[in-house]
C-alpha cells in the first residue's frame, strides 16, 4: 500500500474554489467539473418545475447556469435522463446580467415608470417570454426590442395569437423552450414595486403552464416569497410544487468529496485515490450519473470514516469538544439550521490553508475553527451584497454577549443611529429598505423581525436573541463557550 501525502491532498484541498459565487452566465458561471446533484435538487433542472426556492449560497445561480449552458446542460442530461434536458433551448428572461439576452432593469424602468406596474408589468413579462420563443425558433433572426413589443402587443389577444403560433412551431420541431428568471430580487429598489413586478411575473408564469413547448423557470429566495406581501391568488399553489436548495450534511459532504476527486493536479489525484484506497473506497467515477451511486456521495457512515482520516476524530482530545464530521454542520448553520456549499467550502479551504496540521492529517481541527472564523467573514460580506445595510447594523453589535434581550440590541442602535442612517441611505435610492416603512411597528421591531427571517437572529423560547457562529463571529458578539472572533 502506498504511504499517503497529506500534503497533497491538503493543496488539492486549498485550491478548490470555495467562493462558489456563480452567475447564471458568463465567466463565472458553473462548469461541468463543480455539479453535484443531491436527489432533492432535481427539481432545479426539472424544465416543469416553476418556482426553485434558495438562501443565498445555496446555488440558486448555479443551476440557473447549469441549465443555460450547453456543456454543463448536457452532463446534466445524462445524469436525469428523465427530465428530457437534451430537447430544450435556454434563454435568459432576467439575470441582472445585460450580456445574456435578458431584459436590464434599466429597461424595465425604462418601459414601466412608477406607480404604472399594474397596468404595464405582466405586458412587459409576457413580451420577454414571446422574445424568448422567436428567439428559439428563429435563432439567426435579430430579436425585436421590448420597447417596440410593448406598443405592438397593447393588446393581450395579439400577444396570446402570436405566443400560441410560436409555441405550435416549436412543438412540431420536438422542442421545448425554458425562460429563466434569477436574481430577482435586484429588479426593483422600492418594496411596492418589487411587489408588484414579482407578482406580474408569476401571473405570466403561472399562466403559461397549458403551451406544449413553453416553460419558464424562477429562482427565488424564501425570504422574498415571506417579506413581499404577494398578492398572485395562485403563489399557494406555485409554492406548494416548488423544489427547496436545502443541503443536509451528506449532500455536502458528498459534494466536497465529489470535487477532490475531479481534481487531476497527479500528485493530488494519486494521494487522494491512496486515501481512499486505505479505506476501501472505490475511486470516484468519471460521469455525473455514475457519481450519483458512488458511496461517498450519499453514506454517511462511509464519509465519516474518510473524513476522520482527513482531520481526526474530535474537536478536543475527546467527544466532548464535537466531533470533527459534525462539528462544521452544526456552526455553520444560519437561524433556519440551513447550511450553504459557499460556507462550507470556504470553511474547508481554510481549514487546508491552517499552517497547524498534524504530519498524518489532511486539516486539523483548529484548521477548522479557523475555517469557520474566514467562512463567517465570507459569509457577512456576500450578505452585504444581497443587503447592503447588513454590516451598518451589525457593527453597533460588536462585543455584545449573546444571547441578549432585544432592548440591549435597541440601545445599541439607538446609541449609534443605525436604523436613521440606513433608511436614509434607503431613501436615496441605494437599496432596498430592511423592512416595509408603511408596515405597522417601531423601526427597531421590525428590523430585528427582518434579522430573524433572513438568519441572521433566532428569538429564543425565552425570548432572548442568538446569533449563529456562522454571523457572530465575523460580527465580533460574544457567546460563552463559543469560538472567539479572531
Amino acid at each position: 500500500m502506498s504511504e499517503i501525502d497529506y500534503k497533497a491532498i491538503r493543496r488539492g484541498l486549498a485550491s478548490l474554489d470555495a467562493s462558489a459565487a456563480h452567475a447564471a452566465s458568463g465567466e463565472s458561471r458553473a462548469k461541468v467539473e463543480e455539479i453535484f446533484a443531491p436527489e432533492q435538487h432535481a427539481g432545479a433542472l426539472d424544465p416543469n418545475a416553476i418556482i426553485v426556492l434558495g438562501a443565498r449560497g445555496a446555488g440558486k445561480s448555479f443551476w440557473a447556469g447549469v441549465l443555460g449552458n450547453d456543456e454543463t446542460r448536457k452532463a446534466a442530461s445524462e445524469a436525469y435522463p428523465n427530465l428530457g434536458l437534451d430537447k430544450i433551448t435556454v434563454r435568459f428572461g432576467f439575470t441582472g446580467i445585460a450580456s445574456d439576452g435578458s431584459i436590464s432593469r434599466q429597461t424595465i424602468d425604462a418601459q414601466i415608470p412608477q406607480g404604472q406596474e399594474a397596468l404595464l408589468a405582466s405586458r412587459l413579462w409576457r413580451c420577454v417570454v414571446l422574445r424568448s420563443l422567436t428567439s428559439a425558433l428563429k435563432p439567426k433572426s435579430k430579436p425585436p426590442l421590448i420597447s417596440d413589443m410593448m406598443r405592438k402587443y397593447s393588446d393581450p389577444e395579439v400577444w396570446e395569437n402570436e405566443c400560441e403560433l410560436a409555441d405550435r412551431g416549436l412543438a412540431k420541431k420536438g422542442q421545448k423552450v425554458l425562460v429563466i428568471f434569477d436574481a430577482l430580487d435586484s429588479i426593483a429598489m422600492d418594496w411596492e414595486r418589487l411587489r408588484a413586478l414579482t407578482d406580474a411575473l408569476l401571473e405570466v408564469a403561472w399562466s403559461t403552464r397549458g403551451y406544449r413547448a413553453l416553460r419558464l423557470k424562477l429562482f427565488l429566495r424564501p425570504d422574498q416569497m415571506r417579506d413581499l406581501g404577494l398578492r398572485f391568488v395562485e403563489l399557494p399553489k406555485l409554492v406548494a410544487g416548488a423544489t427547496n436548495l436545502n443541503w443536509d450534511g451528506v449532500d455536502l459532504y458528498g459534494m466536497l468529496f465529489a470535487r477532490l476527486g475531479a481534481i487531476e493536479e497527479p500528485r493530488t489525484k494519486k494521494s487522494f485515490l491512496d486515501l481512499l484506497n486505505a479505506e476501501s473506497v472505490p475511486p470516484p467515477p468519471k460521469t455525473l450519473k455514475r457519481l450519483r451511486s458512488w458511496s461517498l456521495s450519499y453514506r454517511s457512515a462511509v464519509q465519516r470514516r474518510v473524513f476522520r482520516s482527513m482531520a481526526g476524530s474530535y474537536m478536543g482530545r475527546s467527544h466532548k469538544k464535537g466531533r470533527t464530521y459534525d462539528w462544521p454542520i452544526r456552526h455553520l448553520a444560519d437561524g433556519h439550521g440551513e447550511v450553504t456549499p459557499r460556507s462550507f467550502l470556504t470553511l474547508m479551504m481554510e481549514a487546508a490553508r491552517f499552517s497547524q496540521v498534524p504530519p498524518d492529517q489532511v486539516i486539523s481541527a483548529e484548521g477548522i475553527r479557523h475555517g469557520l472564523r474566514e467562512a463567517s467573514k465570507v459569509r457577512v460580506n456576500q450578505l452585504d451584497l444581497e443587503f447592503p445595510w447588513i454590516k451598518r447594523v451589525l457593527a453597533p453589535l460588536s462585543g455584545l454577549q449573546v444571547p441578549c434581550g432585544a432592548s440591549q440590541i435597541g440601545e445599541r442602535w439607538n446609541e449609534t443611529g443605525t436604523i436613521a442612517a440606513v433608511m436614509k441611505r434607503a431613501n436615496n435610492g441605494e437599496f432596498l429598505p430592511p423592512f416595509n416603512p408603511r408596515t405597522e411597528g417601531t423601526e427597531d421591531v421590525k428590523l430585528r423581525a427582518t434579522l430573524v427571517r433572513i438568519g441572521v437572529l433566532m428569538l429564543r423560547s425565552d425570548d432572548r436573541f442568538d446569533m449563529p457562529d456562522l454571523f457572530r463571529v465575523a460580527a465580533r458578539l460574544l457567546k460563552k463557550g463559543g469560538v472567539a472572533p479572531s
